[in-house]
């Protein structure tokens, strides 16, 4: 695969934290590695926001990756945008930097994250699972402590059982209950709110 070089420098230059930089000296005392062998090492030590900020921060990336389904890895990592034909179900870690875009229905549970937007016909997060970016589908539906930290939109939009929305849901029909809470305000034709949810702003 493609690859590129990060250096100290350049971490410095585009402002990475101090504990960041101070991990990258201590692993790579020459000032500069591969790319790959820091996201290898990074996911070795569950460094998981450092990748993200990798992938956010710095200027390499990748052409779209198109897959009939996601690769069976615990931890999945992507500089770029990573497209789905078909249904999927995650249960471990993936991190794209173009987003991930699920063509079909996209299941997040079992304490698995993704970092990045997503997009999906449907978008199921629940089980603890979590999306660290906007959520963008037809359906989606948040519970059983499932959570989507960047705003959801969306045709209908239903958070319940102790799910929650950060940063706002924005559908033609939101209904909230069972505890289900979306923090950041909801904006939408129709909303419901019923046995003890609650919309914030």
């Amino acid at each position: 695969m493609e690859t590129t070089t990060i250096t100290l420098q350049e971490l410095d230059e585009k402002g990475a934290c101090f504990d960041g930089c101070e991990l990258f000296e201590r692993y790579y005392p020459k000032g500069n590695a591969d790319y790959w062998d820091v996201i290898k090492k990074c996911i070795a030590l569950e460094e998981f926001w450092d990748i993200n900020w990798i992938l956010r921060e710095l200027d390499f990336t990748l052409p779209d990756l198109v897959l009939d389904e996601l690769p069976d890895e615990p931890v999945f990592v992507y500089p770029g945008k990573v497209i789905i034909k078909g249904d999927v179900k995650i249960t471990g870690k993936v991190l794209t930097k173009g987003g991930l875009n699920v063509i079909g229905k996209l299941i997040v549970c079992g304490y698995a994250r993704i970092w990045g937007n997503t997009k999906a016909d449907e978008i199921n997060v629940s089980d603890e699972g979590r999306i660290y970016g906007r959520a963008n589908g037809e359906t989606i539906n948040v519970s059983d402590e499932g959570r989507i930290y960047d705003g959801a939109y969306g045709q209908a939009i239903n958070v319940s059982d102790e799910g929650r929305i950060y940063d706002g849901a924005y559908g033609q029909a939101i209904n909230v209950s069972d505890e289900g809470r979306i923090y950041g305000g909801a904006y939408g034709q129709a909303i419901n709110v019923s046995d003890d949810g609650y919309i914030d702003g």
